[in-house]
C-alpha cells in the first residue's frame, strides 16, 4: 500500500508551484451557505444530506446566471464546502454564532489550502471538518 502511495504521489503532484488566491469577498460565501444549510437541516427538518444537496446545487447553477462571469465560476466550491458545515445538527444557545464562526475558519483554511492537494477527494468535507472542530473546541473552551 505503502509503495502505491509513493508511486501515485511521484507521478500525479497534489499541488502546483503557484498559489493562486481568488477573489477575498468568495469567503463571505462558506459561512453564508453553511447558515442556509443549517436553517434547512434543523429549522425545516429536511436532513443534513438532502438540505446540503439543495444548497450546493443551486451553488452550481449560479454560473448559468451570466456565464462569462469569471465569480460566478468559482462560486461552487466555497458555497458547496460551506453546505458541509451546515449539515450540522448541533442544538445549544450559541449555535448560529458556533457555524459562523465554523464558516470563517474553513475559509481561511480553504483560501490556504486553495493551491493543496488539486484532485484529491474529500478536501471540502474533511475542511469543513476542521473548521466545525475547530469551532466546537473554541467555544467549549471559552464557553465551557
Amino acid at each position: 500500500m505503502l509503495l502505491l502511495l509513493l508511486v501515485v504521489y511521484k507521478k500525479f503532484p497534489l499541488h502546483h508551484q503557484e498559489y493562486s488566491f481568488d477573489k477575498k469577498s468568495l469567503v463571505f460565501w462558506i459561512p453564508i451557505a453553511a447558515i442556509i444549510t443549517y436553517i434547512l437541516n434543523n429549522q425545516f427538518a429536511l436532513g443534513g444530506v438532502f438540505s446540503a444537496g439543495i444548497v450546493g446545487t443551486l451553488g452550481s447553477y449560479l454560473t448559468k446566471l451570466n456565464p462569462r462571469s469569471e465569480y460566478l465560476k468559482q462560486l461552487a466550491g466555497p458555497i458547496y464546502c460551506g453546505a458541509f458545515i451546515g449539515m450540522t445538527s448541533l442544538e445549544f444557545k450559541y449555535v448560529y454564532f458556533m457555524i459562523m464562526t465554523a464558516g470563517i475558519i474553513t475559509a481561511i483554511l480553504f483560501f490556504a489550502t486553495k493551491s493543496l492537494f488539486v484532485g484529491v477527494g474529500g478536501k471540502l468535507g474533511t475542511l469543513a471538518f476542521v473548521g466545525v472542530l475547530l469551532s466546537m473546541l473554541l467555544f467549549k473552551l471559552i464557553f465551557g
